[in-house]
């Protein structure tokens, strides 16, 4: 008598686990209730209840987490790398359009004290950015038998000026060159025959970059001829003398 008693101490849940094959074998076998909650979404504090997952469960799947950990490095590194490819400085390509020749003789003025000349300067701006640029100023220096001459040109853009990415844009930049009489290109212009000088132009670019607003340059280095004579010299104050004298002889 005293076995049985001793094998019901020993195992609490076999009355219960008894009980749960009866009611199931009477079941369908789609809808089993669990042995451990008896259905009512709960299980008990006893020590000796055994949760029981089926074999076909989802949780019991192999989950690849090791090759999900993977993939997510992998895309991460990718979109990492496109974007800075992206916002990455890149070169600004500045060139000169100019013609072989430019006829600056109607834009000049001469007089016994200095001559001045103006010509249109014209410059292509090309950039290999993949975002916008922001152009901040166009200055271009002249020399003349490797003499400066000045002013020095320069356009000023306004600060909503951008070039858009991957774009091209031409720019044209007027530039005024003022010769002493002790020059060379004043006393070759003071003949009665066109003359052409050679002018050595360096341009630069200055610009902002997108990325972190940083002031960059480009420049380029071209060569210019620019006929500056009429063809006939002219001063002012001869033209003015003659005018004068005129009037005297009317009068």
């Amino acid at each position: 008598m005293t076995e049985p008693v001793a094998s019901m101490s020993n195992d609490e849940d076999e009355p219960l686990l008894n009980t749960v094959v009866a009611e199931n074998s009477t079941a369908p076998t789609g809808n089993r209730r669990c042995p451990t909650c008896q259905g009512t979404g709960s299980v008990s504090a006893s020590s000796g209840l055994v949760a029981l997952i089926p074999v076909d469960d989802v949780r019991l799947k192999r989950r690849h987490t090791f090759l999900w950990i993977i993939l997510t490095i992998f895309f991460c590194t990718l979109a990492a790398l496109a974007v800075v490819t992206t916002i990455l400085p890149r070169s600004v390509h500045l060139s000169l359009t100019n013609p072989i020749v430019i006829d600056a003789t109607d834009d000049s003025f001469r007089n016994s004290t200095y001559y001045r000349l103006k010509f249109i300067h014209q410059a292509t701006i090309r950039s290999d950015n993949w975002v916008p640029i922001r152009l901040i100023n166009l200055t271009a220096s002249v020399e003349h038998q490797l003499v400066p001459v000045g002013p020095t040109a320069q356009k000023i853009y306004n600060h909503q000026m951008y070039l858009r990415p991957l774009g091209t844009i031409q720019s044209n930049l007027t530039v005024q060159l003022d010769f002493s009489p002790s020059t060379m290109a004043y006393r070759a212009c003071k003949g009665i025959f066109r003359q052409m000088l050679l002018f050595k132009i360096q341009t630069t670019l200055t610009y902002a970059d997108f990325l972190l607003g940083r002031i960059q340059t480009t420049n380029d280095v071209s060569y210019q001829y620019v006929l500056c004579n009429r063809g006939e010299w002219k001063p002012h104050e001869d033209i003015a003398e003659m005018t004068t004298r005129v009037t005297a002889a009317t009068i």
